[in-house]
Protein backbone atom coordinates (compact mmCIF):
# COMPACT_ATOMS: atom_id res chain seq x y z
CA UNK A 1 0.00 0.00 0.00
CA UNK A 2 1.28 3.50 -1.00
CA UNK A 3 0.92 6.40 1.16
CA UNK A 4 -1.13 9.32 -1.56
CA UNK A 5 -1.70 12.20 0.16
CA UNK A 6 -5.25 13.47 0.47
CA UNK A 7 -6.07 16.45 -1.36
CA UNK A 8 -6.30 19.69 0.63
CA UNK A 9 -10.12 21.14 0.13
CA UNK A 10 -10.40 23.74 2.78
CA UNK A 11 -8.30 27.08 1.35
CA UNK A 12 -7.62 25.29 -2.15
CA UNK A 13 -8.21 26.09 -5.29
CA UNK A 14 -11.15 24.15 -5.49
CA UNK A 15 -13.44 25.65 -2.44
CA UNK A 16 -12.32 29.30 -3.88
CA UNK A 17 -13.73 28.43 -7.22
CA UNK A 18 -16.77 27.66 -6.07
CA UNK A 19 -17.32 30.23 -3.67
CA UNK A 20 -16.89 32.39 -6.62
CA UNK A 21 -19.44 30.54 -9.17
CA UNK A 22 -21.85 30.90 -6.70
CA UNK A 23 -21.20 35.08 -6.09
CA UNK A 24 -21.19 35.49 -9.83
CA UNK A 25 -24.10 33.46 -9.96
CA UNK A 26 -26.10 35.93 -7.08
CA UNK A 27 -24.45 38.94 -9.16
CA UNK A 28 -25.36 37.35 -12.83
CA UNK A 29 -25.33 39.08 -15.45
CA UNK A 30 -22.95 41.24 -13.91
CA UNK A 31 -19.26 40.56 -14.83
CA UNK A 32 -16.53 41.38 -12.17
CA UNK A 33 -12.66 41.33 -12.33
CA UNK A 34 -10.23 39.67 -10.51
CA UNK A 35 -9.97 42.58 -7.82
CA UNK A 36 -13.79 43.18 -7.40
CA UNK A 37 -14.13 38.91 -7.00
CA UNK A 38 -11.42 39.21 -4.16
CA UNK A 39 -13.16 41.53 -2.90
CA UNK A 40 -16.73 39.52 -2.90
CA UNK A 41 -15.01 36.89 -1.87
CA UNK A 42 -13.57 38.46 1.51
CA UNK A 43 -17.11 39.85 2.05
CA UNK A 44 -19.17 36.84 1.13
CA UNK A 45 -17.65 34.91 4.30
CA UNK A 46 -17.04 37.55 6.28
CA UNK A 47 -20.46 39.83 5.54
CA UNK A 48 -20.86 41.38 8.99
CA UNK A 49 -17.21 43.45 8.10
CA UNK A 50 -19.73 45.10 5.33
CA UNK A 51 -22.52 45.28 7.86
CA UNK A 52 -24.78 41.97 8.08
CA UNK A 53 -25.82 40.72 10.71
CA UNK A 54 -23.92 37.23 10.37
CA UNK A 55 -20.90 35.98 8.86
CA UNK A 56 -19.71 32.70 7.22
CA UNK A 57 -16.69 32.13 8.62
CA UNK A 58 -15.71 33.25 12.75
CA UNK A 59 -15.15 36.73 13.23
CA UNK A 60 -11.27 36.03 14.53
CA UNK A 61 -8.83 38.95 14.58
CA UNK A 62 -6.67 37.15 12.37
CA UNK A 63 -8.68 37.60 9.65
CA UNK A 64 -7.25 40.90 8.76
CA UNK A 65 -4.49 38.93 6.61
CA UNK A 66 -6.90 36.53 4.51
CA UNK A 67 -7.47 39.19 1.93
CA UNK A 68 -4.02 39.80 1.00
CA UNK A 69 -3.25 36.10 0.36
CA UNK A 70 -6.76 35.51 -1.98
CA UNK A 71 -5.90 36.74 -5.10
CA UNK A 72 -3.85 33.93 -6.43
CA UNK A 73 -6.32 31.58 -4.80
CA UNK A 74 -9.05 32.85 -6.62
CA UNK A 75 -7.33 32.92 -9.95
CA UNK A 76 -6.37 29.37 -9.60
CA UNK A 77 -10.04 28.83 -8.76
CA UNK A 78 -11.40 30.93 -11.18
CA UNK A 79 -9.27 28.90 -13.77
CA UNK A 80 -10.79 25.80 -12.78
CA UNK A 81 -14.27 26.85 -13.09
CA UNK A 82 -13.60 28.24 -16.44
CA UNK A 83 -12.42 24.56 -17.50
CA UNK A 84 -15.49 23.39 -15.90
CA UNK A 85 -17.34 25.54 -18.07
CA UNK A 86 -19.29 27.19 -14.94
CA UNK A 87 -17.94 30.66 -15.57
CA UNK A 88 -16.75 32.75 -18.78
CA UNK A 89 -13.67 34.51 -19.12
CA UNK A 90 -14.00 37.61 -21.10
CA UNK A 91 -11.79 39.99 -22.61
CA UNK A 92 -12.71 43.52 -23.54
CA UNK A 93 -11.68 47.43 -22.81
CA UNK A 94 -11.56 46.82 -19.23
CA UNK A 95 -9.54 43.73 -19.24
CA UNK A 96 -10.19 40.43 -18.08
CA UNK A 97 -13.53 39.51 -16.77
CA UNK A 98 -15.87 36.24 -15.43
CA UNK A 99 -19.59 36.29 -15.18
CA UNK A 100 -21.03 33.02 -14.73
CA UNK A 101 -22.92 30.66 -17.28
CA UNK A 102 -26.37 30.34 -18.15
CA UNK A 103 -25.83 26.38 -16.67
CA UNK A 104 -24.39 27.97 -13.53
CA UNK A 105 -27.34 28.40 -11.82
CA UNK A 106 -28.52 24.62 -12.10
CA UNK A 107 -25.16 23.59 -10.87
CA UNK A 108 -25.27 25.65 -7.60
CA UNK A 109 -29.42 24.19 -7.03
CA UNK A 110 -27.02 20.71 -6.39
CA UNK A 111 -24.68 22.14 -4.04
CA UNK A 112 -27.22 21.96 -0.85
CA UNK A 113 -24.89 21.44 2.03
CA UNK A 114 -25.41 23.85 4.96
CA UNK A 115 -21.84 25.68 4.28
CA UNK A 116 -22.87 26.42 0.76
CA UNK A 117 -26.72 26.91 1.53
CA UNK A 118 -24.76 29.88 4.38
CA UNK A 119 -22.72 31.46 0.82
CA UNK A 120 -25.75 31.60 -1.03
CA UNK A 121 -27.89 33.38 1.47
CA UNK A 122 -24.44 35.94 2.47
CA UNK A 123 -24.04 36.48 -1.54
CA UNK A 124 -28.00 37.54 -1.59
CA UNK A 125 -27.72 39.91 1.06
CA UNK A 126 -24.62 41.43 -0.67
CA UNK A 127 -26.65 41.38 -3.66
CA UNK A 128 -28.82 43.30 -2.28
CA UNK A 129 -26.25 45.91 -0.34
CA UNK A 130 -25.00 46.56 -3.73
CA UNK A 131 -28.45 47.52 -5.23
CA UNK A 132 -29.48 49.64 -2.24
CA UNK A 133 -25.86 51.59 -2.37
CA UNK A 134 -25.16 51.15 -6.20
CA UNK A 135 -22.45 49.14 -7.56
CA UNK A 136 -19.85 52.32 -7.86
CA UNK A 137 -20.44 53.12 -3.97
CA UNK A 138 -20.96 49.36 -2.84
CA UNK A 139 -17.08 48.28 -4.29
CA UNK A 140 -15.38 51.87 -2.79
CA UNK A 141 -16.62 51.08 0.64
CA UNK A 142 -15.83 47.49 0.38
CA UNK A 143 -12.21 48.90 -0.89
CA UNK A 144 -12.55 51.07 2.33
CA UNK A 145 -12.68 48.39 4.62
CA UNK A 146 -10.13 46.15 2.77
CA UNK A 147 -7.74 49.60 3.10
CA UNK A 148 -8.37 49.59 6.62
CA UNK A 149 -7.52 46.41 7.44
CA UNK A 150 -4.18 46.82 4.96
CA UNK A 151 -3.51 49.86 7.68
CA UNK A 152 -3.56 47.54 10.59
CA UNK A 153 -1.42 44.80 8.58
CA UNK A 154 1.17 46.24 7.09
CA UNK A 155 0.85 49.30 9.36
CA UNK A 156 0.16 52.27 6.01
CA UNK A 157 -2.46 53.39 4.01
CA UNK A 158 -2.70 52.20 0.79
CA UNK A 159 -1.78 54.70 -2.29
Amino acid sequence: MTDTPTPALFNSPLEAGLRTVIILDAFAPASFDIGELSLLDYYVVHATDAGADESVHPDLEARAGEYFVRRSLIQEGLSLMVGCFLVDEMHDERGISYRSREMTSAFIDLMGSHYNNRLKKSCHWLVRKAADDGLETFFSNLRAGIERWQHEVVGERAP
